[in-house]
């Protein structure tokens, strides 16, 4: 099976956006609805990245937030992020990162610095370091307790990006491990988690 950008958007691949779209979509409104101080809203787009690829899983990522802005439009600026979470776990997927929970443990780490280091900025400039979200709780706590806006975001980055896409990622590597091969080798990359 050929791989890359030009290969991977096969019919089952494209079908399978609208899917991860919805499965984030849907989540980021319960967790809002609950008032969790977490986001759990790319479990969609890593599990298309992990099966589908990269490129896949980044197009899954901005479509994402890009209809989450219609009933937040502060989403939008952060569809970078999500886009460059869905490259990510692709390019994990495509070196094998997902074969086990210690592996998938240390994407999640690498996955996180690399959220905190691209959502920072976007949350400092554009939003003051408060977007309005259960998380920005957390911010507020840190802002009060006497630090200053950039360290009370990264502060707040670290705690909760680091449980949410490390969870996030787990849920998602549970969810791959329990599909068929059947399914798996019917995407491109699929094949690598195979149970036999």
């Amino acid at each position: 099976m050929k791989k890359g950008l030009k290969h991977d958007f096969t019919l089952i691949a494209i079908l399978l956006i609208p899917i991860g779209v919805a499965i984030n979509v849907v989540i980021s409104q319960l967790v809002q609805v609950l008032r969790i101080p977490l986001y759990l809203d790319a479990i969609g787009t890593m599990l298309v990245a992990m099966i589908a690829g990269p490129w896949v899983g980044m197009v899954t990522g901005g479509l994402t937030n890009v209809i989450k802005s219609i009933f937040a439009p502060t989403e939008l600026p952060f569809a970078i992020v999500s886009m460059i979470i869905g490259l990510t776990v692709g390019y994990f997927s495509i070196k094998k990162m997902f074969t086990s929970i210690g592996k998938t443990l240390i994407a999640g780490i690498i996955l996180t610095l690399i959220v905190i280091i691209s959502a920072t900025p976007i949350s400092v400039l554009l939003y003051g370091g408060s977007t309005g979200d259960a998380s920005s709780s957390v911010t507020a706590v840190l802002l009060a307790s006497g630090q200053q806006i950039w360290e009370a975001v990264f502060t707040k980055n670290i705690i909760v990006e680091s449980i949410d896409k490390i969870l996030s990622l787990l849920i998602t590597y549970t969810i791959v491990k329990k599909m068929s091969d059947r399914y798996l080798s019917k995407h491109n990359y699929g094949g690598n988690f195979f149970k036999s």
